[in-house]
């Protein structure tokens, strides 16, 4: 069988078998070969790619043509995809419930495997389909409400992809991604000189406005995103880390793919605004208003759950941003922050799987001082923390500074106000994590706790491991990156990150870390002052000390923020797509009552009513 064949059934195969056996064990033992198989093939066709060729496989099948590749784009989201379902499957290996979850987690890998692997339309399609049914049913198992949003969101963006997929099939009259490309280019060379284009102006606003539906709402694009929150945190927290570390990056290779296949057609019919391409703009400002939405409401949870999904949001937005802006450097830096993305996120919610697995809690108020029960697992969100924040020599410093050199080069200081903000507003809601879960006192529920079961362990391991070794040495991802624009827009070594207007050197900074850390140790040991601070310490605000005012950091803590915010939380999305579907539900009631009512004789008056009027027509 093709190798890209295999990379993306593999897990699909392992899926069906695992849930077929449904043994304990040896279900787990066939969920992580069908994660290993596809990276291992990918390890394996590395040296290909990394020569410049490209693998390409061709299907017929019930009379149409499927077209694989696997290109440098594609080996680079598809090992997002082999490294971080790897890790979320080890994870489930502890946490999976039944056969069920494994059926339909591998078979929602195997949609993304062939997403990124799909040269053309049709292809895309339908494993963009098969991506989707499998998280539907993920979620379905854990929650009912929460799934039945990401289904009516799901397929309001399918609906608008195969709308958008349609238009170009029309004009062009082939799916291959060589001949849409080779059309759009075409067509904008026409439409400079003032020739006739086969797609008018409004065709491409309506592909373009489609595309963003189709790709926002997996990308979870304000204010696209209402389903993430209750998904991401209403289904196996193992599989989340798969669901928002390489799920949520298909909309982003989407988006990627807009600018290649139609990029220049776009440019030559919206101009550009000041330096960025009109339609980039949309989508950059979309991303930053995500950044901002995502960050102030993932500060104001109680639920740690909900925490990590309204920031997983929020850093989707910087990548947004940056795919936005355009450039060879943004796009690079987009990239870049979409693997850093995928891995301290995916590390996120396995840490979040350990704790809900060895607690059963969920919320800031029933923890604390787990960091000397579950020092592996305090580890792990060190690491996944410092990387979260943008502090060096973790891998989210280097792909956030190269967003914001980015977005500065391009002058765009709103969109660069964004995202220092979106920055900020993480520090807020990582220190609560901090202090509130590993430090202070325990709840004496929590004294028998345990560390992470070692297949959990192992996936947090691999995560937290890269976030460290990108961080030390970008050059490795950076290199890859150069390869993908096809020339070098970022320079510098394997240790040092070089954009002409500034550098970033991961080794230096990480000896100069060690050292000043030996120093604090020594001045720690040698009988530094210190006190200790009880967790129920409280803060008013301003306000008066009273009960019902009482803020430690597991107890209301943002409630002032929140209270601050409290006009703008008034206005939601949620409600407001809730109140839509309610009015749509209530006119589909009304036509049943009065329209189709099952009643012989009023059809047989509607039917006369027709072909009176067709007469009149002179049809």
């Amino acid at each position: 069988m093709n190798e890209l064949l295999v990379i993306i059934f593999a897990p699909l195969i392992a899926g069906v078998i695992a849930w077929a056996l449904d043994i304990k064990i040896v279900r787990e033992l066939f969920g992580i070969a069908g994660a290993v198989i596809p990276l291992s093939y990918l390890i394996y066709l590395y040296p290909t790619i990394d020569s410049g060729k490209m693998i390409q496989y061709t299907a017929n099948f019930a009379g149409f043509t499927f077209n694989f590749a696997l290109t440098q784009l594609s080996w680079v989201f598809g090992m997002i995809a082999g490294v971080v379902g790897l890790a979320a499957v080890l994870g489930m290996a502890s946490t999976s419930r039944s056969s069920y979850e494994w059926l339909f987690a591998l078979m929602s890998l195997t949609g993304v495997f062939g997403i990124f692997l799909s040269y053309d339309l049709l292809a895309f399609f339908i494993f963009w389909e098969i991506m989707t049914f499998g998280s539907f049913m993920m979620v379905l198992k854990y929650n009912k409400s929460a799934s039945l949003k990401y289904f009516i969101l799901s397929v309001i963006g399918a609906y608008a992809m195969l709308i958008a997929i349609g238009i170009i099939y029309a004009r062009v009259g082939s799916f291959s991604f060589i001949k849409v490309y080779n059309a759009f280019a075409q067509d904008a060379a026409l439409g400079m000189v003032g020739g006739e284009t086969l797609f008018s102006r409004g065709d491409m606003a309506a592909i373009f406005g489609l595309f963003l539906v189709a790709f926002g709402v997996k990308a979870g694009t304000f204010p696209l995103h209402v389903w993430a929150p209750d998904a991401y945190s209403e289904t196996n927290q193992s599989y989340t880390a798969m669901f928002s570390g390489v799920l949520s990056k298909t909309g982003v290779y989407g988006f990627i793919l807009l600018y290649m296949l139609m990029g220049y057609r776009l440019m030559a019919e919206f101009g550009t605004f000041r330096s960025v391409p009109s339609f980039g703009y949309i989508i950059a400002f979309l991303g930053g208003l995500t950044i901002i939405v995502g960050g102030l409401l993932a500060a104001l949870q109680e639920d740690i759950r909900k925490l990590f999904a309204y920031s997983s949001i929020s850093q989707i937005g910087y990548i947004l941003v940056a795919i936005g802006v355009g450039s060879a450097l943004s796009i690079e830096a987009g990239i870049y922050h979409a693997i850093s993305h995928a891995l301290f996120k995916g590390l996120f919610f396995l840490i979040v799987a350990t704790i809900i697995y060895r607690t059963g809690k969920t919320e800031f108020k029933d923890m604390g001082g787990l960091a000397e029960k579950m020092p592996v697992t305090f580890a792990m969100a060190f690491v996944a923390i410092l990387s979260l924040a943008g502090i060096p020599p973790l891998v989210g410093f280097a792909s956030k500074w190269l967003i914001l050199e980015a977005v500065i080069s391009q002058n765009m200081p709103i969109l660069g106000g964004m995202v220092f903000f979106g920055s900020a507003i993480g520090f807020v809601y990582l220190i609560r994590f901090t202090y509130a879960v590993w430090f202070g006192q325990r709840p004496t529920d929590l004294d028998d706790v345990k560390d992470a079961p070692l297949p959990l362990a192992i996936g947090m391991g691999i995560l937290a491991l890269l976030n460290v070794v990108f961080g030390i040495a970008p050059g490795l991802v950076a290199g890859e990156l150069n390869k993908i624009i096809g020339k070098e827009v970022i320079g510098g070594t394997i240790w040092e990150l070089d954009i002409g207007v500034g550098k970033y050197n991961g080794l230096l900074i990480t000896i100069w870390l060690v050292i000043g850390l030996l120093i604090a140790a020594i001045i720690y040991f040698l009988g530094a002052k210190v006190r200790r601070v009880p967790v129920t310490d409280t803060y008013q605000a301003g306000n008066p000390v009273t009960m019902d005012y009482n803020l430690t950091i597991r107890r209301n803590f943002f409630l002032p923020l929140k209270e601050a915010l409290s006009f703008w939380l008034r206005i939601s999305f949620d409600k407001l797509y809730k109140d839509i579907g309610k009015t749509a539900e209530d006119f589909a009631e009304t036509l049943r009552n009065y329209i189709y009512n099952g009643n012989v004789q009023s059809y047989a008056w509607y039917l006369a009513i027709i072909l009176l009027i067709l007469a009149m027509w002179g049809v």
